[in-house]
């Protein structure tokens, strides 16, 4: 069974990756901006080379308001009106100065790009491409990486397998662990995670064998051990699943919430249950919402929402909504 809320922790190794590489665009921009105001770009002519025939064709092609600072990195870096056409006929349409001034720091022209589009990397923003180059990224690489069983890829994964220095070694130890189907991303954060045969073997000494590699992720950041299963039996919440033990950690069940579904005379000592009544935030507003739902025409998606302030999908976890529904029941009939 697939939930959505673990599948978004898979990329976060990714995301920093690529956090770096958007953030260094920045940078570069604010370096070239910083003194942007400072100038009156009628009076800075016959500095660093630029003439007004430079400055003229540059603002024609659409940045209205480029720095001087950018103009100074577009002359130096020799980012021509030529080189901006023809990076803008591969796709980048709105490409902003700053990027182009990476672009040309690189090296990245027309050709580089046709490499990476030809081996499948396709769509690829201003940012993958700059981080392709920043980590020495080629065809051959790619073909290395795709060689090790990993053939639906993309530049951000790439970038960040390089980025991580995982080795085959790594990826064979994973591998036998059960992981077979594992995507590229998952190794990534994997290894961001720092997880090998210990940390699996411990999950596997809890009760958890079949478990996929979004699943061992969750396992591994959330701190599932045999701390928090006795603290869940101690609760009287035993024979418990394990999507049903992550949901229990991701709530934060304690000692308070279930006195709390005690109160409310709510408590069966099934996980389901305390699973469903801490997504619905047990209280009296609780109780007085369900009684007066239209029971027959109600939206469980919308429902929730409007006591979590956040979007679900029945479809990610089926049992879960079953359970709400079988809640809201119980609440509305009592």
């Amino acid at each position: 069974m697939t939930i959505n809320y673990y599948k978004k922790m898979r990329v976060r190794a990714l995301s920093l990756t690529l956090c770096t590489i958007f953030g260094g665009m920045l940078l570069i921009g604010k370096i070239v901006s910083i003194h942007a105001n400072e100038f009156d770009l009628g009076q800075t002519t016959n500095n660093h080379g630029m003439t007004s025939e430079f400055i003229e064709s540059i603002k024609s092609l659409g940045f209205d308001h480029i720095s001087y600072g950018e103009l100074v990195a577009f002359k130096m870096n020799n980012v021509t009106v030529s080189y901006i056409n023809n990076i803008r006929e591969l796709g980048f349409t709105n490409i902003t100065p700053g990027a182009l001034i990476a672009f040309k720091e690189h090296d990245i022209n027309a050709s580089s790009i046709e490499e990476m589009q030809t081996i499948g990397l396709i769509n690829m923003g201003a940012g993958e491409l700059i981080g392709l180059s920043e980590h020495n990224i080629d065809a051959k690489y790619v073909d290395k990486i795709r060689a090790l069983g990993f053939l639906n890829i993309g530049a951000g994964e790439i970038i960040a397998f390089k980025a991580h220095d995982v080795d085959q070694e790594y990826i064979d130890e994973i591998k036998s662990l059960g992981f077979d189907s594992i995507s590229l991303g998952e190794v990534i954060a994997f290894e961001n995670h720092h997880i090998d045969t210990n940390k699996v073997n411990e999950v596997h000494k809890l009760g958890f064998i079949d478990i996929n590699a979004g699943e061992m992720l969750a396992f591994s950041i959330l701190g599932i051990n045999q701390a928090f299963i006795d603290k869940m039996e101690s609760l009287g919440l035993t024979e418990i699943n394990k999507n049903e033990i992550l949901r229990l950690k991701q709530y934060k069940i304690d000692q308070d919430t279930i006195d709390n579904i005690k109160d409310y005379g709510l408590y069966n000592q099934q996980a389901s249950t305390v699973i469903a009544l801490a997504m619905l935030n047990l209280d009296d507003s609780l109780i007085s919402e369900v009684k007066a739902l239209d029971i027959d025409n109600y939206s469980i998606e919308a429902f929730l929402e409007s006591r979590t302030g956040k979007k679900h999908h029945s479809n990610y976890d089926v049992e879960v909504y079953n359970e709400l529904a079988k809640i809201i029941s119980k609440i509305y009939h009592s």
